[in-house]
């Protein structure tokens, strides 16, 4: 089989997407006109282009071709991920490794688990104990901790191999942080949140206490402020620890995810709803649970059905869905009589509830599943595949 268009060698790619033929292979087509490209040739399965590369499967077997079509990585891996920093996650016989662009092994394949390359680095997992290891393949730290929370600010939260005694390191590995503390989150705002002896607190870089050990429990800074508990109420301190929002709420709704657009999902009385980080009630707390916010937008449910309001507090699409997701892309994924479809912004139904399962849009595409095939659709509907 050959994988090189001789054609296209000279002109710019275009956007090209995986096209589901009817004897179940794959080609890619131009996303305009769903005219063939790569002289129609097929695969067992194919994925959209990442950083202009595509994984692409043939007799069971991954590899990567270019946005030419040449098959610049022949079909060699048990799976494969899409690349990212420029290197690719690739499993071979259960194991994980990365190769770049050549198929150079750069990271070797011996982890049992490992993630795409953020910020330089990646965790991995050997022996369900984890570590960090660095874009030229150096474990800056070996697989040792029960623990690895990526670097944020330069330092990465450790634990020990059971998940006690948490400390940190810095990118080249070395722990600046002794591994005294019960628990920790990330630093942010130049400083983390640590537990010691059933009492959270928090630290700088230098392990000095900027403020007090007094919390029943405490996340991380986000927009200058943290979520602390005391007393079994949760409320929210500046980064000097002065109180901003007071000690009221029963539960804060997954602050990390929720505390996103300025506006922070909060539980009291076994009701939900929304406040600004000035402590401003924006959304009523009287749902029965909410999503975070994207896009505008958040899912919230009342009486097992579901809707949106958005940042100002007004109920936009009224609870009436059976199940949504969060807006990705200009739409949200809703499911009815369990069947998958998108809607838009102002509720209306965009792409029938007619899949098995779908994903979330993004970058104009999204992925389905109908009768056991896979495949693409855009935000008009239009499927990719015959």
């Amino acid at each position: 089989m050959t994988l090189t268009v001789k054609c296209m060698n000279s002109i710019s790619p275009k956007k090209y997407v995986p096209f589901l033929r009817e004897n179940g292979k794959y080609s890619y087509v131009e996303y305009s006109s769903l005219s063939p490209v790569f002289d129609e040739i097929e695969f067992d399965a194919a994925d959209l282009f990442s950083e202009g590369y595509a994984v692409v499967t043939i007799n069971g077997k991954s590899g990567f071709i270019n946005e030419y079509g040449d098959l610049v990585i022949p079909p060699f891996y048990d799976s494969a991920s899409g690349f990212s920093e420029g290197l690719a996650m690739v499993e071979q016989e259960g194991l994980f490794g990365f190769v770049n662009v050549k198929g150079e092994i750069i990271v070797p394949i011996r982890y049992d688990n490992a993630n795409d390359f953020y910020n330089g680095t990646t965790e991995v997992e050997s022996g369900n104990l984890y570590g960090i290891v660095d874009k030229n393949g150096k474990e800056i730290f070996p697989p040792s901790s029960g623990e690895v929370v990526i670097f944020s600010e330069g330092l990465a939260h450790i634990s020990d191999e059971w998940g006690y005694n948490h400390g940190f390191i810095d990118i080249q590995g070395k722990i600046v942080i002794s591994k005294i503390y019960y628990s920790a989150r990330e630093f942010s705002s130049g400083l983390a949140p640590v537990e010691w002896k059933g009492t959270w607190g928090f630290i700088d870089r230098e392990m000095n206490t900027k403020i007090p050990f007094a919390f029943e429990d405490a996340y991380s800074f986000k927009e200058s402020i943290a979520g602390v508990r005391l007393n079994r109420r949760w409320g929210f301190i500046s980064t000097i620890g002065e109180v901003v929002i007071p000690y009221k709420y029963d539960k804060l709704t997954d602050f990390h995810r929720v505390m996103h657009e300025g506006r922070i999902g909060v539980m009291k009385n076994d009701r939900h709803g929304f406040i600004d980080i000035l402590g401003n009630e924006i959304v009523p707390l009287k749902y029965d649970q909410t999503f975070w916010f994207s896009e505008g937008m958040a899912a919230v449910q009342l009486k097992n059905k579901w809707g949106f309001v958005n940042k100002e507090g007004k109920e936009v699409i009224p609870p009436k869905i059976q199940y949504v997701r969060f807006f990705s892309d200009g739409l949200a994924w809703f499911s009815q009589d369990r069947r998958d479809g998108f809607i838009d912004m102002d509720g209306n139904i965009v792409i029938p509830p007619k899949y098995d399962r779908a994903g979330n849009f993004g970058d104009g595409l999204a992925s389905v599943e109908s009768d056991g095939r896979s495949f693409y659709i855009d935000k008009f509907g239009r499927e990719f595949k015959e």
